[in-house]
């Protein structure tokens, strides 16, 4: 996360501004949740998320579209060491209670389950913690009627085996009965009717210790139906479980168990019989699974597997799966914990949830084994950055983009469904960040492309072709940006190479000089251009990551004479973007600077070249990527995206450059860059952008903009 601090306030208006929707995934990051649930934790009737970390209870209150709030404060402490929990009615009062199984304090004595009743609004009571003896090494839990009361138990497995706390049905347990001898501990449990005699039965992983400690195969223990169970059936396979998963793996078929394990891209599949037994283990490729989910998530009727990292293996009616299909969730630290399946909108098809350490994915299901996560266009190579203009002069935008190949030509549909199609390549090696602008003035947009310590220059025809027009050396590199800095009329470029190349009007330059003498220590990292001061002349801002904190932000202003006039500036160290706009709609040009280490600061032009701060946006959890300025709500006022790791946050923007809470969806899986474009057959006039993300994985995956 950034490191700045806000220093004023993003205030709200009375009036909040319309959210934009995406078709994209939904990503809640910067709340640290190792395991999530679903279930209505205020009684609202819509379904929220429920996040912990360490036995602290988040709540994301549903807004009833699949999308949720900021998480809850204050956070509900449940425990101080505690993985697993279960969101559950204990009362059956129609609250929601929470279970959690893991360490009261630490790793060490006491352990066992702890209780904290739901008070209906969200929070929790404080935990009445029930002991597991002198055991240790609680994980996981499973919550069923165990004892044929009719009451909701808790099972839970330490070192010594399987603990049973049984309800009392006012929220309270008895104390716990070491129900399965074994050895191991940080186990994971799950609870079925494996032979059909209605009596729940356990199936644990891990149930001997293995020789690094890891613990091997899984038990499965039929139960009595009164809070015993026979005699546990030992499986030697998979070695190292991480998680586990019971349900039918055919249509209509009897409860079976899937199992995936560290270090195996395969998941383990038994089949049950209805009886008790199960067959051999089948393996079906699961890449990198960690927790695992069975559910028909494409209403085919034939139930699925899901795995926390985003993949899905689609079944087919003979009880076989599918090659993986994947979807991207967030991932910074991957260490990808649980996946619940749930209904958020009440489409009737179940959404995929997943937790990260430093979040939550929500990939809404549009049914047919679709899910709202973007329209991809593959590009050969993939895409690192890109430029969009209407390049064949359809009236619909395109984009260039950068591949290994060189550069590649995506033609705009105007159709959300196929946003592009595949154009012209252009052949170029170590194609860097490539701009696009008007060189020769015929109207048709060209590129400028950063290449091998080159410019290369290409002329558009008009037909989304090109032609090279000129090579300009700038050996130092960098970004670019084109204006018309000596007032000429022709198109000129500067560089964060410290580079300025005076245009001849025909694609060709003069050669580059200096743009300032002092250059700091390290170069400049990053370039914008616009009229500062107002006097029709285009002035420049140059980034660094210098090695001190001193080493400031350029501002040149425009000196009429060929040259620039750096204005004194005391803020901007250690960043890499800069965006010059006007965001509180006062005529002056407004600054947006990223920060290496991921958020934006925005300072309020005065149309002088000078600068005041005005708010810190910290964006989401990831380091720096790409920020971008536009309304994409709308409503007249520039909004802010920063794209960080995979994930996308976006600031609202209210009136006098304030900002409404940070919302986020999903840019992944790698992407490079991001723009706006109207893409989805709107007028241009009236139509919301899209975010473009070109991805160095796939290709471009763009976002559509529902908003209305």
């Amino acid at each position: 996360m950034g490191a700045w601090l806000s220093l004023l306030p993003a205030v709200a208006l009375a009036a909040s501004p319309v959210t934009p929707t995406f078709l994209a995934r939904r990503d809640y990051t910067g709340l640290l949740a190792n395991w999530v649930q679903v279930a209505d934790a205020n009684g609202d009737g819509i379904p929220d998320l429920i996040a912990s970390f360490g036995g602290d209870i988040q709540v994301l209150f549903g807004n009833g579209d699949g999308t949720f709030g900021p998480a809850s404060a204050p956070i509900s402490q449940c425990t101080r060491n505690a993985w697993a929990f279960a969101a559950v009615d204990l009362t059956g009062s129609g609250t929601v209670d929470i279970v959690v199984a893991g360490g009261l304090t630490g790793t060490d004595p006491p352990q066992g389950i702890g209780v904290c009743l739901g008070n209906g609004d969200g929070t929790f009571q404080p935990v009445v913690f029930y002991e597991a003896g002198s055991d240790v090494g609680f994980e996981d839990l499973a919550i069923g009627d165990f004892n044929g009361d009719g009451i909701l138990d808790a099972a839970t497995a330490g070192a010594q085996g399987v603990w049973l706390f049984t309800g009392k049905g006012d929220g309270t347990f008895s104390q716990g009965v070491l129900t399965i001898p074994l050895q191991g501990g940080n186990a994971q449990l799950a609870a079925a009717d494996f032979n059909g005699d209605g009596n729940l039965d356990l199936v644990v992983t891990e149930p001997l210790a293995g020789t690094d400690g890891a613990g091997n195969g899984f038990i499965v223990a039929l139960g009595n139906g009164n809070g015993t169970f026979q005699t546990p059936i030992a499986f030697s396979e998979p070695t190292r479980p991480l998680g586990i998963a019971v349900g039918s793996l055919t249509k209509g078929g009897p409860p079976s168990v899937a199992l995936s394990a560290s270090g195996s891209s395969d998941v383990y599949l038994y089949t049950g019989n209805g009886a008790g037994s199960f067959s051999s283990p089948r393996l079906v490729y699961l890449p990198s699974a960690g927790g695992v989910a069975l559910g028909d998530v494409n209403d085919d009727g034939i139930p699925d597997l899901i795995a926390n990292n985003g993949y899905i293996d689609f079944g087919t009616p003979d009880g076989r799966f599918k090659p993986p299909v994947y979807y991207p969730v967030e991932d910074v630290e991957n260490s990808f914990s649980n996946v619940v399946l749930a209904d958020l909108t009440k489409n009737g098809f179940p959404d995929i949830i997943t937790s990260d350490y430093y979040g939550i994915s929500v990939l809404l299901n549009e049914g047919k084994g679709k899910f709202e996560d973007g329209e991809t266009t593959p590009v050969t190579g993939g895409a690192r950055c890109g430029a969009a203009a209407d390049y064949n002069g359809d009236g619909k935008p395109d984009l260039a983009v950068v591949n290994a190949q060189g550069i590649t030509i995506l033609l705009g549909t105007g159709e959300a469904a196929t946003p592009f199609t595949t154009g012209a390549t252009i052949a170029l090696k170590n194609a860097g960040r490539l701009i696009t602008t008007d060189l020769n003035g015929d109207g048709i947009p060209d590129l400028l492309v950063p290449a091998n310590g080159t410019v290369v220059a290409y002329l558009g025809n008009g037909n989304g072709t090109f032609s090279l027009a000129s090579t300009t050396a700038t050996p130092s590199g960098g970004h670019l940006v084109a204006a018309d800095f000596n007032h000429d009329g022709i198109m000129d470029f500067a560089t964060s190479g410290n580079l300025l190349a005076l245009g001849n009007g025909d694609g060709t330059f003069q050669t580059p000089v200096p743009i300032v003498s002092n250059p700091p220590d390290g170069g400049f990292s990053n370039i914008a251009t616009g009229d500062i001061n107002n006097d029709g002349w285009p002035d420049l801002v140059l980034t660094n990551l210098g090695p001190s904190a001193s080493t400031y932000v350029y501002v040149l202003v425009n000196n009429h004479d060929g040259g620039f006039t750096q204005v004194p500036t005391t803020f901007g160290a250690g960043t890499i973007q800069a965006i010059l706009a006007d965001l509180n709609g006062d005529g002056d040009l407004d600054l947006v600077l990223q920060s290496s280490e991921g958020g934006a600061r925005v300072y309020l032009g005065n149309g002088t070249g000078s600068f005041t701060p005005q708010v810190s946006l910290p964006g989401p959890v990831g380091g720096g990527g790409v920020v971008v300025v536009a309304d994409l709500n709308g409503d007249g006022i520039p909004d802010i995206a920063e794209q960080q790791g995979d994930t996308i946050g976006i600031y609202l923007g209210e009136a006098g450059a304030t900002y409404a809470p940070e919302f986020e969806v999903g840019a992944g899986p790698s992407p490079g860059d991001m723009l706006v474009e109207n893409l989805h057959g709107q007028s241009p006039s009236k139509g919301i952008p899209d975010l473009v993300l070109p991805d160095t994985s796939r290709g471009v995956v763009v976002l559509i903009n529902k908003t209305r």
